[in-house]
């Protein structure tokens, strides 16, 4: 029985995958449709490479997730309980987790998918490897096709070409989750925001908006504090250009930014009103400073983030946010240490530091780019804040590296916008 369904499950997958390639190359512009088969061969190779040498998180995941998956084939009647709730018994062992845990709800989405891969650790990791390439491309093509004064380079080397990005999303990481689901939901967002709007036909429409609030609430589940801020900020600007349409709002820059920074603030205040203990700053200032002082132990005898008069209260934190900030962008510099991770790690490191200041330039010169200004607030708000807050409570770098991950692309895809990147970009699209 587990057999033919996986054989039925894989055959129905690469199946879909097929006829996605197909569509998806037909769909693209013919200078970017050629990146297709490329940047997905790409990632397959970091993916392989990953594979062969797993992180022990990585093994640790499949292992619970093979318990999980072993619950629900015993108990298939009872298989929606398992999946909802936090505890579960197998084997007379009582296992519980935090309700909210990620880590929890990571494993139960490996646990459905072993239903086809039998919990082989490099086929779960093909499959969602796969599944955030989809996502991202999506967002490329959108940002190509409804923002076509944009250079498509930079959509396309910020999702799909990055090496570090292409590497921390290649599989049984929690980072390939959270950046295909946010480049998908942005990705059916573009659309609305920026360009005919929701399909004319009710059941693509209906599909469109079911879809988006499937990977919202993905999003949401797997990191909660990475997840809202671009949630939030997606529906903020929906709300600014549905105003700007009907004539209430100026489609000036000031008028578009007050108002998206407002509902900003407005959407800030609401969630930490109203969205639980998770939302209370109480209760983030102790996350943050539970995992700080971990990453200090996980971190003797190497370099890493340290904060000499840390303070984890609210006021603390917003103090050190400054620094934390830069902090994950320029740590670890060159010559922080001879360890080849990160000298690899301080060259890129470098390098982002390099396209900072071309696109500073740029902007002080009046060649920022065409990306929207709205657009363009967001997601340097959306990034300033996901800085902070890796950087107050990742000093590991390594897990900062990795961490990273879910800002690089839209760092990425902000300074790569300006006339003199758009240039080299020319030569790739």
């Amino acid at each position: 029985m587990r057999l033919a369904l996986a054989i039925l499950l894989n055959l129905g997958l690469l199946t879909g995958l097929g006829i996605w390639l197909r569509a998806a190359y037909r769909a693209a512009a013919p200078r970017l449709r050629r990146w297709l088969l490329p940047a997905l061969a790409w990632r397959l190779l970091l993916t392989a490479i990953g594979t062969q040498f797993p992180e022990s998180d990585m093994v640790y995941a499949v292992i619970n997730s093979k318990l999980i998956a072993s619950v629900l084939w015993e108990q298939p009647a009872r298989a929606l309980v398992v999946l909802q709730n936090a505890s579960f018994t197998w084997q007379g062992a009582h296992f519980h987790m935090y309700a909210w845990s990620n880590t929890l709800f990571w494993y139960k989405i490996i646990a459905l998918l072993s239903l086809a891969t039998g919990g082989q650790l490099w086929l779960d990791a093909l499959y969602l490897s796969i599944g955030c390439f989809i996502g991202c491309w999506y967002l490329v093509r959108a940002l190509a096709q409804t923002l076509p004064a944009t250079p498509a380079g930079a959509g396309l080397v910020a999702f799909l070409l990055w090496p570090t990005l292409v590497w921390w999303t290649n599989g049984l990481t929690k980072e390939t989750l959270l950046v295909g689901t946010g480049a998908g939901f942005v990705a059916l967002a573009l659309p609305v925001l920026y360009g005919s709007g929701l399909p004319r036909r009710f059941w693509l429409a209906v599909g469109q908006l079911v879809g988006g609030l499937l990977l919202a609430w993905v999003m949401v589940r797997m990191r909660y504090y990475f997840a809202l801020p671009l949630v939030g900020g997606v529906l903020a600007l929906a709300a600014v250009r549905r105003a700007t349409r009907r004539g209430w709002l100026r489609p000036a820059a000031g008028p578009q930014v007050g108002a998206l920074l407002l509902l900003l603030t407005l959407a800030g205040a609401v969630a930490g009103a109203l969205g639980g203990e998770q939302m209370e700053l109480t209760y983030f200032s102790h996350e943050v400073d539970a995992n700080y002082h971990h990453g200090l132990l996980t971190s003797p005898n190497r370099p890493h983030v340290t904060y000499a008069d840390w303070d984890p209260t609210p006021l603390g934190l917003l103090r050190h946010a400054p620094l934390a900030a830069a902090q994950v962008l320029v740590r670890p510099w060159l010559g922080e240490s001879a360890l080849p991770l990160y000298v690899g790690a301080a060259l890129e490191n470098a390098l982002l530091l390099a396209l900072v200041l071309l696109a500073l330039v740029a902007a002080g010169q009046g060649r920022g780019g065409r990306l929207p200004v709205a657009l363009t607030v967001l997601l340097l708000v959306y990034c300033l804040l996901l800085a902070a807050f890796i950087g107050l409570s990742t000093p590991n770098f390594g897990t900062l590296s990795r961490y990273r991950a879910g800002l690089l692309p839209w760092l990425l895809l902000l300074l790569l916008q300006n006339d003199y990147a758009r240039q080299v970009l020319k030569r790739l699209v």
